[in-house]
């Protein structure tokens, strides 16, 4: 598994446990389709007729993720395409939600290198607050170098799955290709402090899980992972990284604002940064609120 995602890995439910055998798990963000053999969905009908009987929806949906298991990326868009179409525009189509297949949608595209496409999508507003949507989100934003709306969707995933270490990591990179595509530079330069901050933070949550270290396979699960967090730690001290840099000028009222690389982001959001690296010691990672994201 290359350094630069940690968004791959693919952890089964038992591998590490918190207090009084809480489990814990980290999801993988794949699109996982429906196991269906035998292709009985499959149908050569008009799909706008298909779309308005009973079980027509239920049928294409089974075709698009069939499609999708066999790696058929092309005719799998291209059928969740047209279910999300219809279902929006066709006011005699009874379907309450296009969730599902706008994911399987985007996971198709991004294989397909659609990228366009795949922004097209990530555009289209999202009225249910889904968390799996959230990390998605984050991930194909940051595919796409939309970096600000990448962290704006990490930190709304991470504010209710505070267990999830691989967001800090993915936030530490783009911080870090916010600066190294800079052309400028700036006086109170802050972003490879906080992507510092963020391997800490990462690295932090990570090793105060109870992981089952006896397990021969978690055991090497846990090294890699932790090497990998350890290379981009000190990627970001090589840069001069420094946690405690942002956060005594955080604390001091942030002087020079303007000067600081960080005008692509969301100020927000470097606050509630700042906020929780002041209080991380305070964070019960064994309470029942940072449970981990294993229903995603």
């Amino acid at each position: 598994m290359s350094e630069e995602s940690m968004f791959g890995f693919d952890f089964d439910d038992d591998v590490f446990v918190a207090k009084e055998k809480k489990k814990v798990t980290v999801s993988n963000l794949d699109y996982q389709a429906k196991v269906e053999t035998d292709g009985w969905f499959h149908t050569d009908k008009n799909v706008n007729i298909l779309m308005l009987e009973k079980q027509g929806p239920n049928q294409l949906k089974n075709s698009v993720e069939h499609n999708y298991l066999y790696k058929h990326y092309d005719k799998a868009l291209e059928g969740a395409l047209t279910f999300i179409d219809i279902a929006r525009h066709n006011d005699k189509c009874k379907v309450n939600g296009t969730r599902e297949m706008s994911e399987i949608a985007m996971h198709c595209a991004a294989k397909l290198n659609r990228l366009d496409l795949l922004g097209e999508l990530l555009d289209i507003k999202v009225t249910v607050r889904d968390l799996g949507i959230l990390l998605l989100r984050g991930r194909f934003f940051l595919l796409l170098g939309r970096l600000r709306e990448s962290m704006d969707s990490y930190i709304e995933y991470h504010k209710e799955r505070k267990l999830d270490y691989r967001v800090w990591y993915d936030m530490a990179d783009i911080f870090m290709k916010s600066a190294e595509k800079s052309t400028k530079n700036y006086t109170h330069e802050m972003r490879y402090h906080l992507a510092n901050l963020s391997m800490l933070r990462a690295i932090h949550i990570f090793t105060s899980n109870r992981w089952k270290l006896h397990i021969d396979v978690v055991k090497r699960r846990y090294e890699r992972d932790l090497n990998n967090m350890q290379a981009r730690l000190d990627k970001s001290m090589a840069m001069g990284g420094d946690a405690d840099i942002f956060s005594k000028w955080m604390s001091s009222g942030a002087e020079g604002r303007e000067c600081s690389g960080l005008e692509e982001f969301a100020w927000d959001d470097m606050v509630w940064i700042f906020k929780d690296w002041a209080l991380r010691q305070d964070i019960d990672l064994d309470s029942e609120e940072n449970k981990g994201v294993k229903d995603l």
